[in-house]
């Protein structure tokens, strides 16, 4: 394989298959990205992603740097602190993040998933191919792999790596053992925008960053608000936000929409509702958990009348399960295709974007004809199970700490925080811990 320049295939346009796609054309690396979706506004949904040191290192190496300029001036406000509650809306604990040059390293960047998902879209122009849904692979002639889709095309390549998210078709025939879980644990989701009123109204901890709010009965609520201030007129003025890439297929916009969003989370019996909660009508999830917090605070209690029912969605947490080392061949994973983890720690994505970083500078390194492709595709499969099981493990045992039902472990995890927000050394050193 030295020196025979590489043909890369990504079966998956989410954000851990559009960064590696990025990079890739970033570094003349061959490489063709296969979605399923129709179009790239098919997906026009979701909330606020918190792009961390590691993510934000990442999509630097892979984007252009016009590209990651526009990243920056479309994220949100950045988290001054993070707050932990209780349900009378007593303070738990409270870490002030230090604030530096939003275009820094360290810096994290909110961004909504509509508009991170446009600007990975941006540039690639004839490199992705909508509407091709991933059936199987198989071996090709001259150790290359071959990639079938729903609609009878193939396509053939050196390459084939899924990226294809928590379900994957790909992991399931490469990897037909490796298994995805339920924690008992369902989340119910749902967001209002951010009017006069309802600024007024909401508490002020939510505006200063992730407010994480422990209930009783193993019940917990997370909220975080999403405001642009100033930036969204620069945003609105800035020479490469809203225009027409022509490449891209699509009229450029960013979403800049301001609100509140709020998860709240239980094990699933609590809700009593149908055996598919997924199917279930927003205003009964609203009232599902409006019975559940009837007790919380009243400012608490606000934030799910607000919400719009048309945002609100149900979805059982799973988890992956961790599996060791595989025969590497010409077929790797990336990101929830493999290491899927639940949100309690909020680093999925951020997880996806180094797995897309690490294994573009593989491939780079084989294309250039530094290294053998077998070589480094196990390298980096070493090295993503190692940090993405990490991952997997840390955002479950968060799940358990948060969800925790007796009454004894509920006091433990209230005086853990409250002694850690009573000694400075121990906020630095929880706040190294949780990155």
């Amino acid at each position: 394989m030295i020196g025979k320049p590489l043909k890369v295939m990504i079966v998956g346009a989410g954000t851990g298959g559009l960064c590696l796609a990025q990079g890739l054309k970033l570094a003349n690396v061959g490489v063709e990205l296969f979605e399923r979706d129709y179009s790239p506004t098919d997906r026009l949904q979701g909330y606020r992603l918190s792009i961390d040191a590691a993510g934000g290192k990442a999509l630097r190496s892979c984007l252009p740097g016009a590209l990651f300029e526009n990243l920056v001036d479309s994220s949100a406000k950045p988290s001054q602190r993070v707050t932990f509650l209780d349900h009378r809306m007593n303070r738990l604990l409270a870490i002030d993040f230090p604030q530096s040059d939003r275009k820094g390293i360290d810096t994290e960047l909110p961004v909504s998933r509509i508009a991170l998902r446009r600007i990975l879209l941006e540039g690639l122009g004839s490199v992705i191919h909508f509407g091709k849904k991933f059936v199987a692979f198989e071996d090709a002639p001259d150790g290359a792999v071959t990639a079938r889709f729903e609609d009878g095309s193939t396509a053939t390549g050196d390459v084939l790596v899924g990226a294809d998210g928590a379900g994957s078709h790909l992991r399931a025939q490469l990897l037909p053992d490796a298994r995805r879980v339920e924690t008992g644990i369902l989340a119910i989701t749902g967001k209002f925008c951010l009017g006069d009123d309802a600024r007024q109204a909401t508490p002020p901890e939510i505006f200063s960053g992730p407010t994480l709010i422990l209930g009783p009965k193993g019940c917990f609520l997370f909220a975080s608000a999403v405001e642009y201030g100033e930036r969204a007129y620069k945003a609105s003025t800035h020479p490469n936000v809203g225009k027409v890439d022509p490449s891209a297929h699509f009229s450029v916009s960013y979403d800049r929409d301001e609100y509140v969003m709020w998860g709240f989370s239980a094990r699933r019996e609590k809700f009593g509702l149908p055996e598919n909660p997924e199917a279930v009508d927003g205003e009964e999830l609203k009232e599902a958990v409006a019975v559940l917090m009837h007790d919380w605070h009243p400012a608490l209690r606000s934030l799910i009348h607000r919400a719009e029912c048309s945002t609100i969605t149900a979805f059982p947490v799973k988890t992956s399960v961790p599996i060791p080392p595989w025969k590497t061949r010409n077929v790797t994973l990336l990101g929830d295709a493999l290491h899927n983890m639940t949100p309690f720690r909020g680093i999925g994505a951020n997880t996806a974007l180094r797995d897309a970083a690490t294994l573009r500078r593989a491939l780079v390194r084989v294309d250039r004809g530094e290294d053998e492709l077998i070589p480094a595709l196990a390298a980096y499969e070493r090295d993503m199970i190692e940090y993405g099981f990490w991952a997997v493990r840390a955002s479950l045992k968060e799940m358990e700490r948060l969800h925790a039902d007796g009454i004894l472990a509920r006091t433990f995890t209230k005086i853990f925080f409250r002694t850690i927000d009573r000694v400075p050394p121990l906020k630095v050193a929880f706040h190294r811990l949780g990155k």
